[in-house]
């Protein structure tokens, strides 16, 4: 089907999906630099853990402040203000002359791109009508395949340039952010959220209080949490786990990753073709499923001595990879975008996210300090019970919004504009079963 999408509506896309590939770039050039790190700095394990976790630390505090911020004064000003700090921090950790530095950098980078993730997507889901919806989200997630996959290939070349190759990498990553704090303050704001916005912080707080938003809150956070625990902790720690799997040096399996993570180019265009033809539930329940079975072969795998292992590693980082990229990669992201009213939807957004991303740090720290005290097969199987369990949540709590308006999830279903009429309100949110 040909989409017909006017001037404004497509600066709106490339804009909100130049953020997220900006991100994820930076956290995909972290787990390049990682291994140059450790020696130059001579990192112990726990410094690993903080140094790999401390953009994910700011991510929740981002995402908590910035949705919060956006249901107040609106969506359009965070986005502008997200990548103002993502600019700063970032060129401050490329140039950082120590870990302390470094770290305290990296941090403030996590609260940018923390921030743009809880706002990005609940703007986008009231900008498109719910036919097309799914599928624009979905490409504007796919910026994250190709931001990682930028961060490995331009990482690889830079680190071939000598001993500050980890600093090149990171200093364009600021470098790429800086067209967004001009070309976003044109984006319109959202006529939703100018429709039907809270007047006080009290009457925010008073949204969430709800049994209904709470479990919707619940259940979206713990999908988002088990998927990041595999994916943070598999994406940063892929380059150091291929220099002890494969034998070779950095930049080789660099490029190795860089090969691994290729294959989520098609397995999210396969996404973006389904998920408004079968929805977001089946993707999600069959993406976890993958990529747990292809954890736990991972995690097998680490046992044998088999002169093919090495190919049938690679052959199971691809189908973890991919199975995550077909599914929930994408709609863990889309489905709280598309389910929280209005009056909180930003904020909804930024509280899942701040779920998730305790699971991103959750899979770095697990998984560094059980490959540490008990060797890799350990840390793997942390992600692989995850991803399974995340498999079970969604196949019995996760509700399909595949083609439903954001109107009548918000105004009819979910809450009421009105938020001093109570009774009104918990009426409209049992419609929603």
């Amino acid at each position: 089907m040909k989409l017909s999408i006017r001037f404004t509506d497509r600066l709106m896309i490339l804009l909100t999906a130049w953020g997220i590939l900006v991100g994820t770039y930076d956290l995909g050039s972290i787990s390049i630099s990682l291994p140059k790190l450790i020696v130059l700095w001579h990192l112990s394990g726990w410094q690993q853990s903080l140094l790999g976790s401390s953009s994910l630390l700011g991510m929740i505090i981002g995402s908590l402040g910035a949705g919060i911020l956006a249901d107040r004064f609106g969506r359009r000003s965070v986005l502008v203000f997200d990548f103002a700090t993502f600019v700063v921090a970032e060129a401050i950790s490329a140039v950082a002359p120590n870990i302390t530095i470094f770290i305290a950098a990296r941090f403030i980078v996590g609260v940018g791109i923390g921030a743009d993730f809880a706002t990005a997507f609940p703007y986008l889901s009231e900008m498109l009508s719910e036919t097309t919806r799914g599928r624009i989200m979905a490409a504007v997630m796919w910026a994250a395949n190709f931001g990682m996959l930028g961060a490995y290939g331009v990482g690889a070349f830079c680190l071939l340039l000598g001993a500050n190759g980890w600093r090149y990498t990171l200093a364009l990553g600021a470098l790429f952010a800086l067209p967004l704090l001009y070309f976003r303050s044109a984006l319109p704001e959202s006529p939703l959220w100018l429709r039907g916005h809270v007047a006080t912080f009290t009457e925010l707080k008073t949204t969430w209080g709800h049994l209904r938003m709470r479990r919707m809150i619940a259940i979206n956070g713990v999908n988002w949490f088990l998927y990041q625990i595999s994916d943070q902790g598999l994406s940063l720690f892929l380059p150091t786990f291929l220099v002890g799997q494969l034998g070779a040096s950095v930049a080789r399996d660099v490029a190795a990753s860089l090969m691994v993570k290729t294959v989520t180019i098609p397995a999210a265009l396969l996404t973006i073709f389904l998920i408004d033809r079968k929805g977001r539930r089946p993707l999600q329940i069959w993406g976890f499923l993958g990529r747990a079975l292809g954890l736990f072969t991972l995690a097998a795998l680490t046992f044998s001595t088999a002169e093919d292992n090495k190919f049938c590693v690679i052959l199971a980082l691809i189908a973890t990879y991919a199975f995550g990229a077909l599914g929930p990669d994408k709609t863990t992201v889309i489905v709280p975008a598309e389910q929280f009213p209005t009056e909180m939807r930003a904020s909804g957004q930024g509280i899942t996210e701040a779920i998730g991303r305790i699971g991103g740090v959750v899979g770095v720290m697990g998984y560094a300090l059980l490959s540490t005290s008990l060797g890799v097969s350990a840390g793997l199987l942390l992600f692989a019970m995850a991803a399974f369990t995340g498999f079970i949540v969604t196949l019995y709590t996760t509700r399909e919004t595949n083609q439903q308006p954001v109107a009548f999830l918000q105004d009819s279903d979910c809450i009421s504009t009105n938020l001093g009429d109570e009774n009104h309100r918990i009426k409209t949110y049992d419609t929603y079963k």
